[in-house]
């Protein structure tokens, strides 16, 4: 997990697909915005992801303008990558910011990477080894970038 923010930019697609590994992904979108750069155009953003069956499905994700509509909280819409972020209308910039929840299995730990400062600490983490697979164990902040770059669409 990391921070996660995109710049989507007319003409680039951005695509959120975390290397292949034994965690599962997912993206907790939070926010879209136009840049101070933005022409006061209507912007409209497509998501395209995958239904419950695997096939492929497109959605509008938010339509943004400038001097009336600069922002929109997408209040926690989430994802399960592969996915691909693109400027259907307008010019950009659109920035996206949002949460890469990584979900880890009972038995995974970051064991590497604890502080043994207090034992206090150290029962927590004991204590979290025991969450069920399907509870998300690593929160962190999210800005498309810390995978893909910079996130920019653009016309």
């Amino acid at each position: 997990g990391g921070t996660h923010g995109c710049v989507l930019e007319s003409g680039k697609d951005v695509v959120f697909n975390p290397e292949d590994d034994d965690f599962e992904h997912q993206l907790d979108l939070r926010m879209a915005c136009v840049d101070p750069s933005t022409k006061d155009e209507l912007h409209t953003v497509e998501v395209e992801g995958q239904d419950l069956e695997g096939q492929k499905v497109k959605a509008v994700l938010v339509s943004l303008k400038p001097s009336t509509l600069p922002s929109v909280c997408l209040g926690g819409f989430n994802i399960t990558p592969p996915a691909v972020f693109r400027l259907k209308a307008g010019s950009g910039p659109i920035h996206i910011s949002g949460q890469h929840l990584v979900m880890m299995e009972a038995d995974q730990s970051f064991d590497e990477e604890d502080d043994e400062d207090e034992e206090e600490e150290e029962e927590t983490l004991k204590t979290s080894k025991k969450r069920p697979a399907s509870s998300p164990a690593v929160k962190s902040q999210v800005c498309c970038t810390h995978i893909l770059g910079s996130f920019l669409v653009v016309n």
